[in-house]
């Protein structure tokens, strides 16, 4: 148990992470949106 306790991620880099991933998301649901907007529903094929 002493080992987990030692090991502990920076939260520099947790936040970093977070923010990268949430960047991520918000960028695809914006292409995803305007996708939508231009009645681009059906997969094409």
């Amino acid at each position: 148990m002493e080992k987990d306790k030692k090991y502990k991620a920076p939260q520099g880099t947790v936040a970093l992470v977070i923010l990268y991933v949430l960047l991520i998301i918000a960028l695809w649901g914006s292409a995803y949106l305007t996708m939508l907007a231009r009645g681009a529903t059906g997969v094409v094929g």
